[in-house]
């Protein structure tokens, strides 16, 4: 037990750390870049702050028995892909090629992807009232989508959604809840409330690193729905696509209500 919180308390000092490097790099120095170089600047940032998560959930799911699927990230096989071809080289039976691999992922895509769209219709509505009731904002809303919303929306996916359901709801979530396993369900999900809780405020506590604003605790209350989902279906991709939908969703409301 001490061991495994040791081991994750590292972890994410180092994930932390990282995030508020970055963060510092890319919301600081980018305006003061200015240009089309701060905003690359600021890009690089994002995507070094995705590469640190994804890299320290795969590393470690690489040294444990079982692998990404142990944590909840092996997408369908996608990532497990890798590691048969690395297997290859050792005179290992050929594994699939990327198209059947991405081929026998489809199913496990589509439900997951269902599954977190229809969570998002259930939960998404009291929270846009919500959103109303405390910002009263002081106009209709109005229609004013991020300039380019598919590369908003694919970046939602790739660059925040992905890498920090699989450090969190994968690799940290996976780890505590060998610390503390589930004596009964938590709302119909195999998890031990404190293990939701903890990740939950583990994944709020990083947003100030990125960007120190009070407000950015908030998201410890997703942190406890896409916890409990993770749980409930054994993987991320659930989890993955009611993140992404809830940052975009955020950031409409934000854009038609608040600018």
């Amino acid at each position: 037990m001490q061991a495994q919180l040791r081991e994750v308390a590292g972890t994410y000092a180092l994930a932390f750390a990282g995030t508020a490097i970055l963060g510092l790099a890319g919301s600081w120095l980018g305006p003061v870049v200015g240009g089309s170089a701060g905003s690359v600047l600021a890009d690089l940032a994002g995507a070094g702050t995705a590469l640190l998560f994804f890299g320290l959930a795969l590393w470690h799911a690489r040294r444990e028995p079982g692998g990404p699927r142990r944590y909840g990230i092996e997408l369908g096989g996608l990532v497990e892909g890798a590691e048969v071809e690395g297997a290859e080289a050792e005179g290992a039976e050929p594994g699939p090629g990327l198209l059947e691999t991405v081929r026998a992922a489809l199913p496990s895509a589509a439900r997951e992807l269902g599954v977190g769209l229809g969570v998002a219709l259930l939960v998404f509505p009291p929270f846009v009232v919500g959103f109303w009731l405390w910002h009263a904002p002081t106009h209709p809303f109005r229609w004013s989508p991020a300039p380019d919303l598919l590369t908003f929306a694919l970046s939602q996916i790739v660059v925040v959604a992905l890498p920090e359901e699989a450090f969190f709801r994968g690799y940290v979530q996976s780890r505590l809840a060998e610390v503390w396993p589930p004596a009964r369900p938590t709302l119909g999900a195999a998890v031990d409330p404190r293990v939701l809780v903890m990740q939950a405020a583990l994944f709020a506590l990083v947003h100030l690193a990125a960007e120190p604003r009070l407000d950015k605790l908030a998201t410890f209350f997703p942190g406890l729905l896409f916890g409990w989902l993770r749980a409930k279906r054994g993987g991320v991709g659930a989890a993955i696509v009611l993140h992404a939908c809830s940052n975009l969703l955020a950031d409409l409301l934000v854009r038609g209500w608040l600018l």
